[in-house]
This record gives structure tokens, C-alpha cells and sequence, in this order.
């Protein structure tokens, strides 16, 4: 099983600072419905450099951890009639491995 996590982020322009406006979760079965799911979402499958790459400090190994990748784009919602945003969404796929947690263990 599989975590597909979306931290939405949007500007009105790009001298401004993005802010978080929506977290988005989805869990799949199959790394193919991760592709799937991200071809719909996108209308393609974003293209992963160095500058859009995300990463996290590994105090164990005191290395920074590659952990997903960003995605840029201008949007518009046209229900709600209103101007482009730049958005950003910070995209993390994860391996789910489920493990009980005991009420006496807590």
C-alpha cells in the first residue's frame, strides 16, 4: 500500500511567499496507480531536477534524505471567477507498512 501526500501552496505572484492552502492524501495499491493518479492530477508526469527535489535533515546519518519533489504551475479556479495563483504543491509518495498499536503499549 501506498501514500500519496500533497501540500498545496499558492501566491498571486512570484516575489510573494507561498502559502499552504490545502493537504491532500491519497492511498493506492499499486506504484501504477501512483502514476495514474499523478497523470490525472497533472496531465503528465512532472520531470524531476535538482531544483525541485525535497529534502529532510537525517539526524541518524546527519545527511540530508531525498523525500519527494515539487510542482509548480499557474492556476485558476473558474467556479469561483477568480485571478491566477502560482501554485506549488510539495509531493511525497510514501510505502505504507501498517503495524498494530496496543492500547496497553501506549
Amino acid at each position: 500500500m501506498y501514500e500519496i501526500v500533497i501540500n498545496e501552496t499558492g501566491r498571486n505572484t512570484l516575489k510573494e511567499e507561498p502559502s499552504f492552502f490545502n493537504l491532500l492524501t491519497k492511498k493506492v495499491k499499486t506504484k501504477k496507480e501512483i502514476k495514474d493518479f499523478i497523470i490525472d492530477r497533472y496531465n503528465k508526469l512532472p520531470k524531476i531536477r535538482e531544483n525541485n527535489k525535497i529534502f529532510i535533515d537525517n539526524i541518524k546519518t546527519n545527511k540530508a534524505q531525498e523525500v519527494g519533489f515539487l510542482f509548480s504551475y499557474w492556476n485558476k479556479d473558474c467556479s469561483h471567477n477568480s485571478k491566477s495563483w502560482y501554485q506549488t504543491d510539495w509531493i511525497e509518495i510514501r510505502e505504507i507498512n501498517y503495524k498494530p498499536i496496543l492500547l496497553k503499549e501506549l
